[in-house]
Order: C-alpha cells, then structure tokens, then sequence
C-alpha cells in the first residue's frame, strides 16, 4: 500500500458519511475532521498513554442573546430537559474572561472560539477580551449572529485579533431570516457589506469569513438562495447543517430530506476555487433519551484536545453537551482553570461517568474519535497515518481550531 492509499484509507474513517440515498459529505477545509493529525507529537503522545492539555477551547461567555431563533436549542422545549443548566443571565465578567484566557494560553492552549448559548459579541466587554487573547498568544474565531459586526469597535477588534468569523445566514431572504431570528436590527441587509468589509481588514493572513446555514422545514427551500448570497458577498464559505434536538437526531427534517438533498447538490455546483459550499452529514440520530449506540468508540477521545466553558463558568468535556448537568466538571472562575483541569474535579469526573456508549449515544464529533481511538489501540499505524496526512495537506488551515 502506497501512502496516497494509505491516507484514503484514513480519510475514509475520520470523515463523516450520509446513508445511501443522500448526498455525499462534503466538508470546507476549515472544517475538517482530520485536522487532529496536523498535532504529531500531541497524538503521539495521547496514543502512548500520555497526559496532554487541551489546545482549543470553546467558550460561551453569555447566556443572553439578541435573537430568538426558533430552532435554537437553548430556548426550544425539545432540550428542556437536557440543557438544565441554561440561563439567559450567565454572563462572564470582562476581568474574570481575560484572566481565563490568559490562564489558558499558559496551559498549552492555543485558540478559543467564541461561541455557545448566547450571543458572545453583545458582551460589553468583547472587544477587551478580544484583544487580550490575542495579546495572550491564543488565535481566535468567533461564531456570531453577525448583528454586530458593523459597530466599529467590534469590527476593528475582530478584524485586528481573529482568524476567523462565521455568521448565522440560516434563509436565503430577509423576509424569511427575520421570521426565524425575530430579527430587528436589519442584520440580513448587512451581511454583503459586513463580510467583504472584515475580509479586507482583517491581519491575519489565514483570516476566513463565511456563514453557516441551520436547515430547517421553514428554510430549506432557500438553499440555493442563501448559497449564491454567500457568494456574492464574498465569503470563503457557506457551510450547512441540518436542525438537531439531542433528543430527536434530525427527526424534523426527515420528512424533506429529498428535496433537501437536491438543492443541496445544486448549491454545490456553485462552489469554485474561493468559495467552498460544504454539504453536512444529514442524518444523525439523537444523542439522549434512546438506546441506539452511532459510532465505533468507547470513550470520548476528543475532549482531550478541545474543551469547552459555559457562561456559568464550567468545564464541559465538550461544546455539544454543555451547560448540562451530568457533564459538568468543575467551575474554572472559582477554582482556576489549571485546578480543574490537572487537579480533582476532571479526573473525579471522568472517574464517576460511564463510557461514553452510555451517556453520548451519538457525537458530532464521531469521525475525529473514531481514528483516534484506532490510533490508540494501534489499529492504524500512528507513524503511516501522520506521514500520509503530512503528504496529502502539507499546511493544515486553522490547524489549532482541532
């Protein structure tokens, strides 16, 4: 076996896949799930055994948000029961989130994303915080309502610390995005300006601005629509990914996959060598409340690499499940972020909780802990596999945002 075969191969287990019928997962590159082998000596050392330290980090540092999307899971009574530790009035004061980053880039991190149950850049201390990450050392990318980023101190402090921004576009007509969002600050007519604007501003020479696209039975019929908006505004990107309850998978656009999977295929078709359309897995099943097991694994790998805090200020092993009561490991504002993460509170949770098969029954993150799971147990060749990735994408966009 040669080494292209060798890294098709590997490419085949850490990608996520569609059931026949639907169309083929097509990820931008900035989303790929196999950016975890751009970290040799990090994977190296986690399949012999070793401690290493998170490198990204995910962080909600407000609970509130100046949008009411209907599908949002913070506010849906599909996840009453799952996101029970959810407030709109967390909120992460400006001295204690520049502390938490400062602790962070001191343990071996490297990027934050900012993200979560609210709307990080209505925090009135974002710009600050910002910067002092970025003065920390860490890179920094922000997933956004985009309401925002026309304010000229947001948008100087993105443009000056960030290496990457994606927007909420979710409808392909203004008409339609103020119905879901209940919009009222015109946030859709300035997306064609905003994205080209911070694309010509921005320092980092990585720097990418796209959208993401939530598909719902209300929106999908905008596909191709907010598809050729991306375009036309300039963005590197427009990814897409269905609507998801953790109880329900992505039962409610079951009964609209095929027309779903057509517009799809269709938008693809718009993409060229600037701008990516990535088409999503479409068919997850849910994560709670069922006994159906997805994915080959036994414990979550992954939150070895990237872990998350809520605005409650706890550490969650990952995004997916936090502000969750039976994932919650320690509060890193009261005790510090070194203290929970090396000290008691991890490792006297992970001791406590089951496997992973019995408390996630599927995981957005799936394909990244399948190859490392093999890695680990030696199934694939950790030298082969690094070799292959390094032949195949010699410089990893984003590497850090694993």
């Amino acid at each position: 076996m040669d080494r292209q075969e060798q890294h098709s191969d590997i490419t085949a287990l850490a990608a996520p896949r569609n059931r026949e019928g639907l169309p083929v997962v097509s990820l931008d590159q900035a989303h790929s799930p196999q950016k975890v082998l751009a970290h040799g000596d990090m994977v190296r050392a986690f399949a012999e055994g070793r401690e290493v330290k998170p490198i990204h980090m995910r962080i909600g540092i407000m609970g509130a948000c100046n949008m009411r999307c209907n599908f949002c899971n913070f506010h849906s009574k599909n996840e009453e029961q799952f996101y029970d530790l959810f407030s709109f009035k967390d909120l992460i004061p400006t001295p204690k989130a520049i502390r938490l980053m400062r602790e962070f880039a001191a343990n071996e991190g490297r990027a934050v994303t900012f993200c979560g149950s609210g709307e990080c850049t209505i925090h009135p201390g974002y710009a600050e915080i910002s910067r002092a990450g970025h003065e920390a050392g860490l890179r920094l990318g922000v997933i956004t309502n985009g309401s925002r980023l026309g304010r000229p101190d947001i948008a100087a402090a993105v443009a000056a610390t960030h290496t990457w921004v994606r927007i909420g576009l979710n409808a392909g007509t203004e008409a339609t995005f103020n119905a879901i969002t209940r919009d009222r600050e015109q946030t859709f007519t300035s997306f064609l300006d905003t994205v080209g604007r911070l694309r010509g501003e921005a320092t980092d020479p990585d720097f990418r601005i796209g959208f993401n696209y939530v598909i719902t039975e209300q929106n999908h019929e905008e596909i191709l629509d907010a598809a050729r908006i991306a375009r036309s505004a300039g963005a590197h990107y427009v990814r897409f990914e269905p609507e998801f309850y953790s109880a329900l998978g992505h039962d409610t656009i079951d009964a609209v996959l095929p027309r779903i999977s057509a517009l799809l295929t269709e938008a693809e078709g718009l993409g060229t060598d600037g701008f990516e359309v990535s088409v999503p897995k479409l068919d997850r099943g849910p994560m709670d409340q069922v006994e159906e097991v997805e994915g080959d694994f036994e414990q979550c790998h992954y939150s070895r690499f990237v872990t998350a805090v809520g605005a409650d200020g706890n550490l969650y092993p990952c995004p997916q499940v936090h502000l969750n009561s039976r994932y919650r490991i320690g509060n890193v504002l009261e005790e510090g972020y070194a203290e929970v993460l090396d000290g008691g509170p991890r490792a006297e949770w992970e001791a406590s909780n089951p496997r992973r098969t019995d408390l996630c029954k599927s995981c957005f993150y799936r394909p990244q802990n399948e190859l490392l799971e093999l890695l680990k147990q030696g199934r694939i060749h950790l030298g082969e596999a690094l070799d292959a990735y390094a032949v195949e994408v010699p410089r990893t966009l984003h590497a850090d945002f694993v």
